[in-house]
This record gives structure tokens, C-alpha cells and sequence, in this order.
């Protein structure tokens, strides 16, 4: 009498289910050697932005308020203050943000307020003016964006008149700093200077006028590119 075959599809059947056991086995024991898996990265704390600056924009050890804020397309920019206004820095992006920027235009004497920062431009290029009070007037510091990369500028601005702003001349994407200067040390008249605010050229000045009051649109100063001549 002969010896009765298993069918085929019971052969191939059992033998994957062989393969599957012995490389769930490995695998077990692979994870065993390995260890645990590492925390979740998006449950770890956050960077700090800079070595000794706190998420609140804040030294750390140190008290600070925020001043000022701005936007600049979908994203904010918040000038964080130390105690007095003699010093600060600017956060951009929020809370969350590892870019802090350092103002350096502190360091003249000026110190910042409320109305220290001013932004303008678009999408594209944005351009922030930093500015504070001291005893030879005004001095500010601008902070340039181009496609979401910030850096500050080297250049410190100054208004000997008490009126230092962003303006654009030409209607472009690229606003410009006008500087209040007077005509003559001690005069009431003035005339305003507008710089290039990425090199920080003169662009061209206007006619004298008897006042900062007097410039057009004060307190919210505005030129138009036809309205400028060389500086003498």
C-alpha cells in the first residue's frame, strides 16, 4: 500500500509559516540588543535662541519687557527690551523662533521705547528701523529680510531734528530711512535726508522747511522721489 502525499498548497503553507517565526524571533531579539527607541524629537524642549537669551527674548537672570512688534508678511518680529531701554534685541518669528538679532545702535547712548521699531516692504524684502533717543538726537540700526534670511546692518542712522522713519521714495519693494537733519546747528529749519537702506548712501534730500512739523504728512512723513536733489 503506498504512503498518501500532503497536497502541495499545505507544504508551501507551512513552510512560510516557518520563515515568518523565525524572522519575527530575530527581529525580537535585535530590538532587545538595541535598547529602547529615543524620545520623540517634537516632545523635546526647545532650542534656546542664542547662548544666554531665554525663549521670552529675556538674559538670562535678567528681567526684559517687549516693545514693540511688527509683522512682515506671516511673520513677527517682537523688539525685546532690557530694564531702562539701554539695551535689547530683536526676536523674529515668535516665541519659538532660535533668531535672535542683537541692536547694537545701543551702544551710541540711545535708549529704545515703545515706538522703536518700524517695518516696511513686502513679501520679498522687508526692512525694520530700530531707533532710540539720546542726547545728540536719534540713531538707528536697520534689520533687512530677503526671503526669510535676517541680518542686521552695520550702518547707524541719525536725525539731529528728533525724526527718524522708513519711507519709499520710488513705490518700490525696497523702502528707504529718512533722517530729519537741521540746516543749521541750533536752526529750526530742516531738510530730510533720504538713505539707501541696505548700503546706507544718501539718495537725494529735500528743500528746507521752517519745521519737523512742517515736513509733509508729519508725524507720518512721506516723499516722493521727485520731490529729491543731490545733497549739497
Amino acid at each position: 500500500m503506498s504512503r498518501p502525499f500532503a497536497p502541495r498548497g499545505l507544504l508551501l503553507v507551512a513552510l512560510l509559516c516557518a520563515v515568518v517565526a523565525v524572522g519575527a524571533l530575530v527581529g525580537a531579539a535585535a530590538l532587545r540588543d538595541r535598547g529602547p527607541e529615543p524620545a520623540d524629537s517634537a516632545s523635546a524642549p526647545p532650542v534656546p535662541p542664542t547662548p544666554g537669551v531665554g525663549q521670552d527674548g529675556c538674559r538670562t537672570g535678567e528681567a526684559c519687557q517687549p516693545l514693540g512688534r511688527a509683522r512682515a508678511g506671516s511673520t513677527y518680529l517682537d523688539l525685546i527690551g532690557d530694564p531702562g531701554g539701554a539695551s535689547g534685541r530683536v526676536r523674529i518669528g515668535g516665541p519659538t523662533t532660535s533668531e535672535i538679532i542683537e541692536i547694537t545702535v545701543v551702544d551710541s547712548g540711545v535708549t529704545l521705547g515703545p515706538d522703536s521699531l518700524v517695518c516696511g516692504g513686502d513679501a520679498f524684502f522687508t526692512a525694520c528701523l530700530v531707533r532710540g533717543t539720546g542726547p545728540d538726537g536719534v540713531a538707528g540700526q536697520v534689520i533687512s529680510g530677503r526671503s526669510g534670511k535676517w541680518s542686521a546692518g552695520t550702518v547707524a542712522f541719525h536725525s539731529d531734528a528728533g525724526l527718524l522713519t522708513l519711507g519709499n521714495t520710488d513705490v518700490d519693494s525696497a523702502p528707504e530711512v529718512l533722517a530729519a537733519t537741521r540746516v543749521r546747528p541750533g536752526s529750526d529749519r530742516v531738510r530730510l535726508v533720504v538713505y539707501d537702506v541696505v548700503g546706507g548712501d544718501p539718495v537725494g534730500c529735500t528743500r528746507e522747511y521752517p519745521g519737523v512739523r512742517s515736513l509733509p504728512g508729519y508725524p507720518a512723513v512721506s516723499i516722493t522721489k521727485a520731490a529729491l536733489r543731490p545733497c549739497a
